[in-house]
């Protein structure tokens, strides 16, 4: 039990770190976007609290959505394969992100077409921390197995 909380907590942590390294990507290629259409580039400060803000989201969304949806794929999965494990995922994570904005979308009174493209954004913003949550989950539990096999045993006991 304590084996499989670690291996998903270090799966959340990696997860959170592609969403706040695509927030990254993300001001990097606004920045750009700018600077051709001759823009504003938005300030000094606008790189910062752009990747603090994926940060913060990045928190809310690690036990909302990728952990949930790496949870399902492992026990939908009994066979430990990795493709059906991340395509389960995909499937998961993508219903909760388009549920989560949708939920956003009416509380907020947004246009319908502005929110299946906020859906959209959604579904393929989850895609890369899921795929890195699930990895990294079922590469430790690899790991694991494999360095149980060359442990050597305990004195006395017979393998």
């Amino acid at each position: 039990m304590i084996g499989k909380i670690a291996r998903h907590l270090a799966g959340a942590a990696a997860a959170w770190l592609v969403f706040v390294v695509q927030g990254v990507v993300a001001y990097v290629g606004q920045l750009a976007y700018a600077v051709v259409a001759d823009a504003d580039t938005g300030g000094p400060l606008a790189g910062p609290l752009l990747v603090l803000l994926a940060g913060g989201v990045g928190v809310a969304l690690v036990p909302l959505l990728f952990v949930p949806a790496g949870l399902v794929s492992e026990v939908a999965t009994k066979s430990g394969r990795l493709l059906p494990k991340l395509l389960i995922a995909f499937a998961v994570a993508a219903a909760l992100a388009t549920i989560y904005i949708t939920v956003v979308a009416v509380a907020t009174d947004v246009p319908i077409i502005g929110a299946l493209s906020a859906c959209l954004g959604g579904v393929v913003a989850v895609l890369g921390p899921t795929a890195v949550h699930v990895g990294v989950s079922h590469g430790t539990l690899s790991i694991g197995s494999i360095w149980r096999r060359f442990r050597p045993a305990a004195p006395g006991v017979r393998i």
